[in-house]
């Protein structure tokens, strides 16, 4: 992790394997920054074991035109999600990978 993420601590590490697909989430304590105002560093991929997209969600600042929450598609459009706490996104994404026919 670089400078910006001094102090980090990971508060969620989860790999799913559903067989040709899989999920993967990764989440930080981090210190509130200007890059992190909400304290929380996180990616949630759920993909292909060929290295497809299906969704994935994360809160890296360096996606241009996206908000600071955001979803990736497998279109490769960006969506903006609302972001109360990691917890809910959490729920969100395991709901997503559910409705992709995953009995999470």
């Amino acid at each position: 992790m670089g400078s910006d993420d001094d102090g980090a601590k990971r508060i969620i590490d989860v790999t799913r394997d559903f067989g040709e697909t899989y999920a993967e989430i990764r989440a930080w304590a981090v210190p509130s920054s200007d890059r992190y105002p909400n304290g929380v560093k996180y990616a949630m991929q759920y993909g292909t074991t060929d290295g497809k997209t299906i969704v994935r969600y994360d809160n890296f600042p360096d996606h241009p035109g996206a908000a600071r929450h955001h979803k990736h598609l497998p279109s490769g459009e960006v969506e903006d999600v609302p972001f109360t706490d990691l917890e809910t996104l959490f729920e969100r994404f395991k709901a997503e990978v559910h409705n992709h026919g995953e009995n999470w």
